[in-house]
């Protein structure tokens, strides 16, 4: 699957129905690239047209064909926007998708340990959910704990083994 989570509406804005809208990356630009939003929450879909769209800081306000006032505007909050991942944020080195880790083998010096099932995201870091023989642990996304990454070889290195006790 080659599509992307890259935002969320948070609300809307103004009398109109433009939406107040986050993105995951904290960039803006490739936002206004887009022509439609695919609309994704609980497992219901919608593809939506956009009318006009600009950066406003580190928001985007967007006006979609169909949303015309604030309360059909709020309905859409917590819905995530999808897109294909070549109109996703460009990744600097050493930048990940977090999809991309999901699926991912922990190992340590060579030896499969467990392997990513969840991401989840918080305030302070993102959170890998890995399973193992002994169970489910979290780890925190942090470079003291998380060393080389190789995607081809869909392998996560572990550096703080104590994490899985």
């Amino acid at each position: 699957m080659n599509d992307i989570a890259i935002g969320k509406i948070r609300t809307s804005h103004g009398v109109k129905g433009m939406l107040k809208v986050l993105s995951f990356s904290g960039q803006t630009e490739h936002f206004l690239k887009l022509k439609e939003f695919v609309l994704r929450k609980n497992g219901k879909e919608k593809v939506l047209t956009v009318e006009s769209i600009k950066a406003a800081g580190s928001m985007i306000l967007v006006k979609l064909k169909g949303i015309d006032n604030p309360e059909v505007g709020k309905s859409y909050s917590g819905w995530e926007i999808w897109t294909n991942r070549d109109f996703a944020a460009p990744l600097s080195s050493g930048e990940y998708y977090l999809k991309d880790l999901n699926g991912c083998n922990i190992v340590s010096n060579g030896e499969v340990l467990g392997k990513i099932i969840g991401i989840s995201e918080n305030s302070v870091n993102d959170l890998l959910e890995v399973r193992t023989d002994s169970g489910v642990f979290i780890i925190p996304f942090r470079e003291e704990f998380i060393g080389v990454i190789d995607l081809m070889s869909n392998t996560v290195e572990l550096t703080a083994l104590w994490l899985l006790e």
